[in-house]
């Protein structure tokens, strides 16, 4: 069976703080803690596995204690990776959870260049491995002080190959955008504001899909609705409201592996992103990142609902 290829070349361990009330420069004391492997790819290939549909191979960097814990834990989980050892330790995120406010700080340790000879290996093992695959995504950021050129050349790869292409990343990003292909750009609204320099969704996919030779751009704004866009066709989404989040942390990975999935099984453009939507609630429900109950995303997609709008109105 063909599986999705997954550049997560920055994973992170995480610890997860779970406070009654966090307060800003008071002591603030957990009375609970959770450590998994993360990151945006670790994510991907959780929620593709709660899926189901497609099996995934994850390519990241990891090193020293952190990262070989981490691989070890994701071998615990049978989540398959190509794991490209390193001089410069894994890093860690610490998020810290109110439960009051429901909302989410996070604390991300810095990550540290990658040599040319270890961005080399992972790319000859990328394209050894590109035959199996039915799509190939490019989540997260570049390890610190690491040029684009990982990125670059899996893409230019993945369009040789005429393999889809999911690029859930926006820093440097625009030279990829460029390579085209069968290239989808699913971020958030935050993000694809620093590309096109507007937060106005219309406007922002608008000068993506003119800008870039794009397929479809899919915009997750957390809480708030969603957008997508596809052939000239644009959509957008409102979400159910949540009453009693656990965590929202994974929610974009989650909601950009059922909607990938989804896509390439053939499903219509906007159904695969209201259930890549539908997963990223239900992750909310769950304090693992990448990680959801089928039932609940069943119960919430039932709930979300899609409108067809005109990309050129306020344009």
């Amino acid at each position: 069976m063909k599986k999705i290829i997954v550049l997560g070349p920055n994973p992170a361990w995480q610890k997860t703080l779970f406070f009654p009330e966090f307060s800003y420069g008071r002591v603030n004391r957990a009375d609970q803690v959770q450590y998994f492997p993360s990151g945006k790819g670790i994510n991907f290939c959780r929620a593709s596995r709660c899926w189901g549909k497609f099996s995934a191979l994850l390519f990241q960097f990891a090193g020293g204690e952190i990262g070989s814990r981490l691989c070890s834990m994701l071998d615990d989980e049978k989540l398959a990776h190509c794991s490209i050892i390193t001089a410069h330790e894994t890093r860690t995120c610490t998020t810290c959870l109110c439960r009051k406010t429901q909302v989410m700080t996070e604390i991300i340790d810095p990550s540290y260049p990658v040599p040319p000879e270890n961005i080399t290996e992972m790319l000859d093992e990328f394209s050894r491995h590109v035959g199996e695959a039915c799509g190939v995504v490019i989540a997260g950021t570049i390890p610190t002080g690491t040029g684009i050129e990982l990125y670059l050349r899996a893409a230019r790869i993945a369009a040789e190959n005429n393999l889809p292409l999911l690029v859930d990343s926006w820093q440097n990003i625009k030279p990829v955008l460029e390579v085209g292909g069968k290239m989808i750009l699913k971020i958030n609204l935050d993000e694809i504001a620093e590309i096109a320099g507007t937060r106005d969704p219309r406007r922002a996919i608008k000068y993506c899909t003119t800008r870039f030779p794009l397929t479809g751009v899919a915009i997750t704004d957390g809480p708030d609705n969603a957008y997508a866009a596809i052939e000239g066709h644009f959509w957008e989404f409102a979400l159910p409201k949540l009453e009693h989040i656990v965590s929202p942390l994974g929610s974009g990975d989650t909601a950009g592996a059922i909607f990938f999935t989804e896509y390439l099984s053939g499903t219509p453009f906007e159904d695969a992103f209201a259930a890549g939507l539908a997963a990223a609630s239900a992750n909310c429900l769950t304090p693992l990142c990448g990680n959801f109950s089928i039932d609940d995303y069943r119960r919430l997609r039932t709930r979300i609902s899609i409108g067809q709008l005109d990309i050129d109105r306020h344009s």
